[in-house]
């Protein structure tokens, strides 16, 4: 996740966005959410957790309500 990126973005946009509160998480955010949530796992597990979570996060982001 580029932090500075999204700083410049937020200070740009600063009093020009709503914000709206979602029963869910939104498809938009699932990238965001996953670099977020990085924990430092070795060994071949790494990639499995990686990807249940990812799929956990896809799956709520695609629920219909």
């Amino acid at each position: 996740l580029d932090v500075a990126r999204v700083s410049d973005m937020l200070a740009r946009i600063k009093g020009k966005i709503e914000l709206k509160r979602l029963e869910r998480v939104s498809p938009l955010a699932v990238p965001v959410l996953l670099d977020i949530s990085k924990e430092a796992v070795y060994g071949d597990a790494n990639e499995a957790l990686l990807a249940e979570a990812a799929d956990d996060l896809i799956e709520e982001a695609t629920r219909l309500v």
